[in-house]
């Protein structure tokens, strides 16, 4: 059995907290650095980690870090790794490098000599990645004169999820939906409501975590494509339970959206992602929903929505009364209700005349754009 690792779950910048404190209910010890958290662990660990995680984006294996001045000196070093236990032979190898303050610089050369290096230890130059196909996924990183490398624990970034086939319009990253759900702050046995679904994202990542379905369910297993692969740890880690208990039955969970080709799309989102049947589709104006209504909501819940924002439509100017009855209709809800909205115009959303609150900011589609939270109880609807 390998020795532990030193980890590291990688995930938008900004949710960083809500990262560390997903790990830290996988048993681990999670120390939060930039773009990500740190921690250590055994195969056992990694897979949980790439199984149960939803707002990381990559789970890295540390495998070496030593001082390095020289493109000589990395391929020297480089080829003395034990490379056979990480790496499969017949597995395409991905190599990306990158390189901060130092001498070290050309991040071509990097790929190339770690390039050299495996050919070295294996024999044979390392096939190249294919578009669509497994490859390790190799990671160079040069800060100042110190080379640390490290292996994707998958062969595709953890918040592709895999139900996700038809992405509607302007979709949003299923790590930063699960981030939504979580910035709300609300128990995942809570009444979930987007008025506002697209591909239906939020809502599918709000139901799974209310029947205790693990992010990366419907992902390839993880470390399958590496040496370091173990089927019976694999059996255990994905037969075991989850870091949170389940609840006796899910709650209600609605969805809506005035276009009815989205309400398709997100349809057939969530039936590959297991949770159609927890979820209540509707075509038709957020106004119209039944739960926005007098008296037509569950008496607790999250309104926990991505709406649109200038970048998406002709004329910012025009959502004004948007935002401004989304507020009132949103303030009505009652003392139980939290809202989780994410923004890209806060001066738009401010618009809502609700106590808004930033829960992280990040960047989504070259976008800079910021989770706001609210509770509605003490809101006025006057």
């Amino acid at each position: 059995m390998p020795p532990p690792f030193e980890l590291f779950a990688a995930c938008s910048p900004g949710l960083e907290p809500l990262l560390a404190a997903e790990l830290q209910a996988l048993g681990t010890t999670p120390r939060p650095l930039r773009g990500g958290v740190a921690f250590a662990g055994d195969v056992d660990t990694a897979m949980r980690a790439c199984l149960w995680l939803g707002t990381a984006s990559h789970v890295l294996l540390r495998l070496a870090e030593f001082p390095c001045r020289a493109l000589g000196e990395l391929q020297r070093k480089a080829s003395l790794l034990p490379w056979r236990d990480w790496l499969r032979a017949k597995v395409p190898v991905d190599v990306h490098a990158t390189s901060r303050g130092s001498r070290v610089y050309h991040t071509g050369a990097i790929a190339e000599r770690i390039g050299n290096a495996l050919t070295a230890v294996f024999g044979r130059a390392p096939a190249a990645a294919s578009a669509g196909a497994p490859a390790a996924r190799v990671h160079v990183r040069f800060a100042g004169d110190v080379c640390t490398i490290s292996l994707d624990a998958t062969s595709e970034p953890l918040h592709r999820r895999g139900y996700r086939l038809d992405g509607a319009k302007a979709p949003l990253r299923e790590d930063l939906a699960h981030a939504l759900v979580l910035a709300g702050g609300m128990p995942a046995d809570t009444a979930v409501l987007d008025p506002f679904c697209g591909a239906g994202t939020i809502a599918i990542e709000a139901a799974a975590r209310a029947l205790g379905l693990a992010p990366g369910r419907l992902r390839a297993p993880a470390l399958e494509h590496l040496a370091l692969f173990d089927d019976a740890t694999w059996q255990r880690v994905r037969s075991a339970a989850g870091p949170a208990p389940t609840p006796a039955a899910a709650p209600p969970i609605a969805a809506a959206d005035r276009d009815a080709g989205a309400i398709t799309a997100a349809r057939q989102n969530a039936e590959r992602a297991g949770v159609a049947a927890a979820i209540a589709f509707s075509v038709g104006a957020f106004t119209a929903h039944p739960w926005l209504q007098p008296g037509g909501a569950p008496a607790a819940g999250l309104l926990a929505t991505n709406p649109p924002f200038g970048r998406r439509v002709a004329d910012g100017k025009q959502l004004v009364p948007l935002y401004q009855s989304l507020g009132h209709r949103t303030a009505a809800l009652g003392a139980g209700w939290r809202l989780a909205l994410l923004a890209h115009d806060v001066r738009l959303a401010r618009r809502t005349a609700l106590p808004l609150r930033a829960a992280w900011t990040t960047r989504h589609g070259g976008l800079s754009v910021t989770a706001l939270t609210a509770p509605l109880g003490a809101v006025s609807t006057s």
